[in-house]
Order: structure tokens, then C-alpha cells, then sequence
């Protein structure tokens, strides 16, 4: 991890508590590369949605994200207003 990526994750962690206590057992659980993956892949997904909502309108980005399968997992959460990843349709 970089000293940037060790950063945003602290700072993440300040502001998502129960949220860092929930990944960080699931990494126990499950193994970190494959949490950090579903993670990442909710993180993509939403900037991907995002973008389609801007360029094609809502529903056809809402279509896009129900055909998405998420070989990895996905990950969502939302604590304290702020939201990571992005929630299934």
C-alpha cells in the first residue's frame, strides 16, 4: 500500500467506523484479496454508473448495472452520509 492509499484508507476508517470494523473481519473471514476486490469492484461499478447516468440517463445506467454480474463480489456501505461502492438494483 502507498502512503497516499495509507491515507485515504485512515481517513476512511475515522469516518466509517462500523464499516472498518465490518471489512476488517471480513477480511479475516474471507481473506483480504478477495474483500479488497469486491470493494474495488463496487468502487468501479459506481464511477462507471455514474459516468452512464451523466452520458445515457438514469434508467439505461440502472439497466447497465442490473446486466453487471461482479465476478469478485461487490461491496456497498453506507455510514455517517457517505457511501462506498454501489447498491444492486
Amino acid at each position: 500500500m502507498t502512503l497516499n492509499a495509507e491515507k485515504v484508507e485512515k481517513k476512511g476508517r475515522e469516518r466509517m467506523p462500523a464499516t472498518a470494523a465490518l471489512v476488517d473481519e471480513l477480511r479475516q473471514a474471507f481473506g483480504a484479496e478477495r474483500i479488497d476486490a469486491a470493494i474495488a469492484a463496487g468502487q468501479q461499478a459506481r464511477r462507471e454508473y455514474q459516468a452512464r447516468v451523466q452520458a445515457e440517463g438514469k434508467s439505461s445506467a440502472d439497466r447497465w448495472l442490473a446486466r453487471q454480474r461482479f465476478p469478485a463480489g461487490c461491496f456497498h456501505a453506507v455510514e455517517n452520509g457517505i457511501e462506498v461502492g454501489i447498491a444492486r438494483p
